[in-house]
């Protein structure tokens, strides 16, 4: 689960879900694969199928099972191109499992059919959105056991099977087939009660690359592909029982160090497994669990109706943060975490091209946010924040800003010329103050307490920059210029103007850019800047 390293206020983050949706020059991110990113995930799968209704004899019914993927992120996706891919089913003598790839095809899943979103027209997916892929995208409600209505699928996979024709929708879009053993096998063939699985590849997936393989054993019959785990975004192993033993598990324990199954002893038992929710942000978007485990993130669920989530949250224990008179506290959570809209979280970055810090603000109630080192802006006095057992939506970061585990650090080398400068939240004077000079004339040796461990390394052309932008002669002091306590509680930036701004691009309430700032409310970096 990533996010752009641009700051994130709410206001930039309306105007760019507009953009998304009316499809004009949206620029929209394509989730990538790499031991699971957390972008996307696949949120619901519907695999177990029910019973028939009316019928003098029980019968079972299969053509409602469905899937669902889940925008789990702050950005709008592009999900155009993604493959769907089903692990191999075979029984144990017949099955490559995961763990006999890793001595036969490091790395690697043996995969049975695999279909794809089109890559045209592009399909985008908000915040907080899902995408339901099934068999037969009709109302299934007063056929079979469940109410299970898929008249509001997102694709549906055209199988040429009649007993499928006669359930397709001629309204909902294909879902391409792009391999299957057999021709006959051209449906999402999710097996009951598995094993089997659900993988998410990403659209640069060079498929028609992947080789071939017979089942282990064999060297005739039907043939499967080799796909590169390394592509997966993400992935859910399905098994039989709730123990399994290591010939069930199809997908490495690195992408998914568990595997889900619905909580009743039968089959078809009208049961779907979803992902736990982990946590709602103050705008009511549901943000889901996701820990790379199937065991942990999955719950069996009797609700069957799409795009429907668990309202309890699970895995939040409680804490609390002090930030002093001064607003601003640097802090470093050990797990995931969130917080209220009366907190923002921060992180900068510094580059030599840059004449200022890159504020990275996000409000503490929007996102799940990466364990590691942060400061916090907010009033005066106790904050309440979150801790999560789940995955952080937010979990890669470019950052200059450090947090310190020793008491004293000596920059060497190729380091040696850099300077250290440490966080300050003294009132009245926020920002990085640089460290004592050495005998040698350097700013690379410092000292941390428990009070002050976060701090930015600079290297000559930044301070450079950074003199000629603030106009002094020697650097020892770098004042805070991103937002402020106040600014919180107004929505608005009312501090002067940096002599910088017109280096950076700015931008209307209606995500415009602008030549220069406009009387009224201006964004610039993503901040709100107001001019009288």
């Amino acid at each position: 689960m990533k996010i752009s390293t641009s700051k994130k206020i709410m206001a930039l983050a309306a105007s760019a879900l507009l953009l998304c949706a009316t499809g004009a020059d949206a620029k929209a991110k394509k989730p990538s694969g790499g031991s699971v990113t957390g972008d996307i995930v696949i949120s619901k799968v519907f695999y177990s199928g029910s019973i028939r209704l009316n019928d003098a004899t029980p019968k079972n019914y299969m053509f409602h099972q469905y899937v669902e993927l889940y925008n789990n992120s702050a950005d709008t996706l592009d999900v155009s191109g993604l493959y769907l891919a089903f692990p191999n089913s075979d029984s144990a003598t017949n099955a490559w499992t995961a763990e006999e790839m890793q001595t036969a095809h490091k790395d690697s899943i043996v995969v049975k059919q695999i279909f794809q979103i089109p890559a045209e027209p592009t399909c985008l997916l908000d915040p907080g959105k899902s995408l339901v892929i099934t068999n037969c995208a009709v109302d299934h409600s007063e056929i079979a056991v469940g109410n299970v209505n898929l008249s509001s699928a997102d694709f549906e996979v055209k199988s040429t099977n009649k007993s499928y024709v006669e359930l397709h929708n001629d309204a909902v879009p294909a879902l391409s087939l792009i391999y299957s053993p057999t021709a006959a096998l051209d449906f999402m063939n999710i097996l009951n009660p598995g094993p089997s699985g659900v993988i998410l590849l990403a659209a640069d997936t060079k498929i028609d690359d992947c080789p071939l393989t017979y089942a282990k054993g064999k060297t005739t019959g039907n043939q499967y592909k080799i796909v590169p785990a390394f592509k997966t975004i993400d992935c859910v192993d399905i098994v039989k029982q709730k123990e399994p033993s290591a010939a069930d598990k199809r997908i490495p324990t690195s992408y998914d160090a568990g595997f889900c199954v619905t909580d009743s002893i039968g089959t078809f038992s009208g049961q779907a497994v979803m992902r736990k929710t982990a946590y709602i942000t103050s705008d009511g978007r549901t943000v889901l669990f996701d820990t790379n485990n199937s065991s942990i993130d999955f719950m069996s669920t009797n609700d069957l109706s799409l795009r429907t989530y668990c309202d309890t949250i699970s895995g939040l224990s409680d804490s609390t943060i002090v930030i002093p008179e001064s607003g601003y506290l640097a802090i470093k959570p050990s797990k995931p975490f969130c917080g209220n809209n009366d907190v923002l979280f921060c992180y900068v970055n510094a580059t030599a091209k840059s004449t200022d810090f890159k504020y990275n603000e996000i409000p503490g109630d929007s996102l799940l946010l990466m364990a590691g080192d942060w400061i916090a802006i907010g009033k005066p006095g106790s904050h309440d924040i979150k801790l999560s057992e789940a995955q952080a939506c937010m979990r890669t970061r470019s950052t200059s800003q450090q947090w310190s585990e020793e008491n004293h650090k000596e920059l060497t080398g190729g380091q040696k010329t850099r300077s250290i400068y440490k966080f300050s939240n003294a009132v009245g004077k926020v920002g990085f103050q640089r460290v004592p000079q050495t005998s040698e004339g350097g700013y690379n040796v410092a000292d941390f307490s428990d009070g002050d461990r976060l701090y930015v390394t600079l290297t000559p052309a930044i301070i450079e920059n950074f003199k000629e932008t603030f106009g002094v002669a020697d650097l020892d002091f770098i004042p805070w210029t991103g937002s402020t306590p106040e600014s919180i509680e107004t929505g608005i930036q009312t501090t002067a103007v940096a002599k910088s701004v017109r280096q950076h691009a700015i931008y209307n309430l209606n995500g415009q850019q602008l030549s220069t700032l406009q009387k009224g409310i201006n964004i610039i970096d993503g901040k709100k800047v107001f001019v009288k």
